[in-house]
């Protein structure tokens, strides 16, 4: 093995300014460089790759910044992580220490600078080699729901995904996050009169844990475990991003699946979901305002460069009296229908009585579709009709 070899080291550049990668991942060359442009990104390649040196850019050098980097310690608690920041303020430094950071580096970054530290780096990592700490926990796959017009069918998308989700999966997997913070009504379609809510997060956000989650949250019967939207529309004003990111990261480590309903605008809350979510279920209704809305979204979205893969459109109450020709709203939409989902009353008698329709009536042809929505985002093999059948009648 030659020197540059035995000095090669492998290294996740995290910074969502697109300029700042690209400046410096030729100082990085000589190494395995991974990138990512937000923590989500960062948690998937610490979780599934052997990174050993996380390199933070300037965004991240503010104290929520740093904060939210510290979930990747959870993940990989033998990571290096070095802070890159326009100003060594002690606050942020001080918050950066108590975050786990190893080392700061002031831009603007040179090759010396960076070897400099990584060197560092290793010499310190030879004084600790009896203790490698190698397990990675698999995170949880973000599942969001989106319309950007409401009474489409979010909601009711969001709970019969994720209960066919829960009984799919092994008891206590799976986690809805209701994000429509001013009108949320996941409890109300599941039947739940939930207690406490995403408020009691944001109320005591430094203490945010597995434990605290688990007292937050609310259970199903299925086992489906939910965290309520506030529970009164002015509370919703106390629920920050710092707070979703920080919430979401911990549900990520808690489940297999979260499945997340929004709100029907993309605001700062909603774009930070999506920005972390692995599968987007964008929900349209057979009308033209729900085209017309839905286009708009998906504008909007490729304006600030969202990666449009991720998205997957889903057609909602689908019959032979609706006008709109299916080709004529892929064509307007730039997008073909991934799943469609059959209209059918006994829908708003699900709704109304509080049991999600793949449980009210599994073998219907409306829970069929739902069905088909689930096999786009889940990871197990989709069970057939029968077993389906004996899971939901336990």
């Amino acid at each position: 093995m030659t020197s540059s070899e035995r000095h090669r080291r492998t290294i996740l550049l995290i910074d969502a300014d697109e300029a700042f990668l690209k400046r410096t991942e030729p100082m990085l060359s000589e190494h395995r460089l991974y990138t990512a442009r937000n923590i989500s990104e960062a948690q998937a390649l610490v979780a599934d790759e052997a990174i050993e040196v996380a390199l933070v850019g300037p965004t991240y050098a503010h104290e929520p910044g740093v904060a939210e980097c510290s979930l990747l310690l959870d993940i990989l608690p033998s990571l290096a992580m070095v802070l890159v920041t326009t100003g060594l303020d002690a606050p942020t430094l001080k918050a950066a220490l108590r975050a786990g950071f190893r080392d700061a580096i002031e831009a603007p970054l040179t090759g010396p600078k960076i070897e400099e530290v990584l060197g560092t780096l290793a010499r310190t990592a030879e004084r600790h080699d009896g203790v490698e700490i190698t397990g990675r926990s698999r995170l949880g796959r973000v599942v969001t729901i989106m319309s950007p017009k409401g009474g489409a069918g979010k909601t009711v998308t969001t709970t019969n995904v994720a209960l066919l989700l829960a009984l799919w999966n092994p008891p206590g997997r799976v986690g809805i996050l209701d994000a429509d913070l001013q009108f949320g009504d996941v409890c109300l379609a599941l039947s739940i009169e939930p207690k406490t809510s995403i408020v009691d997060l944001a109320r005591n956000l430094d203490k945010i844990d597995e434990d605290l989650m688990e007292s937050v949250m609310s259970r199903h019967e299925s086992g489906l475990r939910v965290l309520a939207a506030p529970l009164e529309p002015a509370l919703a004003d106390e629920i920050s991003t710092q707070c979703i990111v920080k919430v979401l990261g911990e549900m990520k480590r808690m489940f297999d699946y979260i499945v997340i309903d929004t709100a029907p605008f993309l605001d700062e809350p909603v774009l930070t979901i999506l920005e972390r979510s692995d599968d987007v279920l964008l929900v349209v209704d057979m009308d033209m305002p729900s085209v017309k809305n839905a286009k708009l979204a998906l504008d909007t979205l490729k304006l600030i460069d969202f990666p449009m893969k991720k998205i997957q459109l889903v057609l909602n109450r689908v019959n032979s009296k609706a006008r709109l020709d299916v080709e004529e709203l892929e064509r307007s939409l730039g997008m073909k229908v991934s799943a469609a989902i059959p209209s059918d009353k006994l829908v708003p008698r699900s709704v109304n009585e509080g049991v999600p329709v793949v449980a009210l009536s599994p073998r219907s042809r409306v829970a069929r579709g739902f069905q088909n929505v689930v096999a786009l985002v889940a990871t197990v093999n989709v069970p057939s009709d029968e077993s389906s059948k004996r899971r939901l009648f336990g």
